[in-house]
């Protein structure tokens, strides 16, 4: 069974989670739930979120991206939600057996930030019905009940709004969605007016129902509904929402959640672009000399503004070096474009509509593959003074000593018993050496016979300088060694 196959359409499915504010959900609290309509989100940038209807039986609803019949009870830990028809994230094959990856389940237990919660999948084999295999995803989150949700006190009908997820694609040759965010002006008189992904406009109709936003509109001859609750205000900026989206086609995802962001009519410049741009525990790094690099040991790019004052990249490929900063020779291509605009800035941070275009068979046609509304945290240039898990988990180093010079694969793979677990390979991805962990920002390296641990102490755009010793001892009592990132800036020179 390729684990990948699961875990790629699992993460596509939820980038459209987002951050919320959250206080701490006692289990008693939890198990003085009786009935109700409540949204459950994780508390960071790519985790899902629920609507729940529970009624006092034990039954009720629940929607994410397809709706379902649910069988709900209090445990000794929190609560249970069991879907009576499980929620399809992929359906695939393999050697010509056909499986669908499913959520089946979610547990609510109690935090001291919010509530935690796990989504449960597993893998079927839809001839024989067998399930082959189950994992759980755990998040940090809030659950709110929906009449407590804030009230609309902003004043829709100044400026242009833009809206997250509202546009939905599907290629279905390829089963691939894709989102868009929207702008929208907001009238008076309760009318409206959107632009689309595809600058194609639509007027739609709106009011304000108790915390509720609610838009009407039709789409390519399609009636459709979009129902708007805040879950943060950000002062000043704009507000996190949650949207469910509803339309006579049935097959859109119901539920969308994103940044709804007042565009500010303002625009990048080299004051508000060089530097480390920061999102979790993912950087992106942007140089005076035009040079982008993605998470510190990822594929570089070039960048430039456009006429517009928007940020443009390209995704250039190259049949033997594979993706590269330019070109070295004719035979590259273009597989795909981002354009970023700036939308608003609130001191260091900056929401930015992201827009990918793409190809979907090599060196095929561009597709429209979404606009995100993304916030950043811009600080000055920041060098790497740490190892982290963020741009470790899969990347490729050459190491290089006094005594040697190899190339070294770090990955997470699933080990016999489906834990997923970082290892490290020499020479080829399929050497492994051992496993590795970070530890206080130092990577350790385990071997059959010792663990050696590799410490950073000067950093630059192309390499590491880094000192090796043995566990238990120190940089003192250990060598030097230069890690060079293959993130292509040698290119560049």
């Amino acid at each position: 069974m390729n684990v990948y196959r699961i875990l790629i359409p699992v993460i596509l499915g939820i980038l459209s989670g987002l951050s919320f504010s959250s206080v701490a959900t006692s289990l008693a609290e939890l198990h003085d739930i009786n009935k109700g309509k409540f949204f459950l989100y994780d508390n960071s940038s790519t985790g899902p979120t629920y609507e729940l209807v529970l009624a006092k039986n034990g039954t009720g609803k629940y929607a994410r991206q397809t709706e379902s019949e649910i069988s709900w009870s209090k445990v000794d830990n929190g609560l249970q939600v069991n879907l009576a028809s499980p929620e399809l994230i992929w359906a695939y094959q393999d050697q010509g057996v056909e499986y669908r990856s499913e959520i089946y389940q979610v547990h609510v237990f109690p935090s001291e930030e919010g509530v935690s919660f796990a989504q449960h999948m597993r893998v079927v084999r839809t001839d024989t019905m067998e399930v082959v295999e189950t994992q759980a995803q755990h998040f940090a989150g809030t659950l709110v009940p929906a009449k407590s949700m804030q009230d609309w006190r902003v004043d829709l009908t100044e400026g242009t709004w833009v809206l997250p997820g509202v546009d939905y694609i599907l290629y279905e040759e390829f089963d691939i969605p894709a989102f868009g965010a929207v702008e929208a002006n907001f009238f008076a008189n309760g009318g409206g007016q959107l632009v689309h992904h595809d600058k194609a406009v639509s007027r739609f109709k709106w009011r304000i129902k108790g915390n509720r936003l609610v838009l009407k509109y039709w789409q390519n001859g399609i009636k459709k509904k979009l129902v708007l609750r805040i879950t943060e205000s950000l002062a000043g900026v704009g507000l996190r929402v949650v949207i469910k989206a509803t339309s006579h086609t049935g097959k859109a995802p119901l539920l969308r959640t994103g940044l709804m962001i007042k565009d500010q009519k303002t625009h990048f410049s080299y004051e508000n672009t060089v530097g480390t741009w920061l999102r979790g525990e993912a950087r992106y790094d942007y140089f005076e000399d035009h040079v982008y690099i993605p998470n510190v040991a990822f594929g570089s790019a070039v960048w430039s503004f456009n006429q517009a004052g928007e940020i443009e990249r390209q995704k250039i490929i190259h049949p033997q070096l594979g993706t590269v900063p330019v070109c070295p020779d004719d035979t590259c291509y273009v597989s795909c474009t981002f354009t970023l605009k700036l939308l608003a800035q609130d001191e260091g941070a900056l929401y930015v509509s992201v827009q990918t275009d793409s190809e979907l068979v090599d060196a095929g046609p561009h597709f429209f593959m979404g606009k995100a509304i993304v916030k950043f945290d811009l600080k000055p240039y920041q060098s790497v003074a740490a190892f982290d898990y963020s741009w470790l988990g899969q990347t490729t180093l050459t190491l290089k000593s006094q005594s040697e010079s190899a190339l070294y694969y770090f990955m997470m793979m699933p080990s016999v018993t489906g834990v997923w677990e970082y290892v490290y390979a020499k020479e080829a991805p399929n050497n492994i050496q051992g496993k590795f962990a970070v530890v206080d920002g130092k990577l350790h390296l385990e071997g059959e016979l010792e663990t050696q641990v590799l410490e950073i102490q000067q950093s630059t755009r192309d390499s590491l300088n880094v000192c090796r010793y043995t566990q238990g001892s120190s940089c003192a009592a250990g060598d030097t060694m230069i890690l060079e990132f293959h993130n292509g800036t040698d290119l560049l020179k």
